[in-house]
Parts: structure tokens; sequence; C-alpha cells
């Protein structure tokens, strides 16, 4: 499957790739991933690159791994992750520390969220988020999303913020 490469004013969204290795183990050893799985060894951090490359095959859509529009580095990911218990698809994102407080999240998932209207149908999705990620919550109200509900993701509790619809 070809996955799209989407580009912003600042940023390039595009898939995985082998060389993201060291910049994904670097994201995956800040405490701020904590939100996303992490900290994770570099193991850990394999089973996220593969996972992600693997889910574009399987579900035919996946993260895009976010970098800056003129360097292929790493910086952070947003897209559509579907666990396999999880009651639906959900826009999801992370993006390094070094990064925050420069809009890059907000640049990135509005992006991310257009492209899975536009590529996949995927009108309005979810952000499924931990109710002490403040973070998360204040880019998912920034971005329009509005708080359904509260359900149990693997023992944890994470709050629904529900995106507005998108057209394709």
């Amino acid at each position: 499957m070809t996955i799209p490469v989407i580009e912003t004013q600042n940023l390039r969204l595009r898939g995985p790739k082998l060389s993201d290795f060291d910049a994904l183990c670097a994201y995956f050893s800040e405490p701020r991933s904590a939100f996303n799985g992490g900290p994770l060894d570099a193991e850990g951090a394999w089973r996220v690159l593969t996972s992600a490359a693997g889910a574009w095959q399987l579900r035919g859509y996946g993260l895009w791994f976010v970098t800056p529009k003129d360097d292929d580095t790493f910086i952070g990911f947003a897209g559509v992750f579907h666990n396999f218990d999880w009651p639906e698809p959900e826009l999801g994102y992370g993006i390094g520390g070094a990064q925050e407080g420069k809009g890059v999240a907000f640049e990135a998932v509005t992006a991310a969220r257009q492209a899975a209207a536009t590529h996949f149908g995927l009108t309005r999705l979810p952000s499924f988020i931990a109710p002490t990620n403040a973070r998360s919550i204040a880019l998912a109200t920034r971005l329009g999303a509005i708080r359904e509900d509260d359900i149990t993701l693997r023992g944890d509790t994470a709050r629904v913020y529900r995106h507005p619809e998108v057209a394709p």
C-alpha cells in the first residue's frame, strides 16, 4: 500500500521508516511518552515502529510520522490508531517534548484529521485521552473536540473527545 504523504506549511506527515528508529527511541525515553504507552526501551520502541508500519497494511490507515518540512527527522506522530480491542479508531498523536508549545501538534493533528476524512472516509473521529493529560485535552478542545464520555481501555479510564465532522 502507498501511504499518502501530507504536507502543511511547516510539516510533512509520512509513513514510518526504519531510519526513524533512533528518534522514536528518544521520544519513548521521555516521561511524557507515558500517555502513549511509554517510557519504552529500544525493544518497545521497535514494536511501536513495526506496529505503526503494519497498521497501514492491515487496516489501510494508520499513524503518520511527523517531520519538519525541510528535514526528514521524526518529531512525532499523528493519525488514525485502532487497537484490536478498542471500540473504534481514534485520532491519536504524540509530539516530542522539544516541539511542545510551538504549534506543531495543532498543525499535525489538523492535517491528519483532514487526511483521515479525505483518504479514508473517517469524518468524525474521537480521541481517547487520559484524564491527567492536560496538554492533550487542551489541544483536543482547541481543535473543536467535545467531551462525550469516559470509557475504560485496558483497565484505564480514557476521556472520549469527539472531533467535529470534517468533509472529505
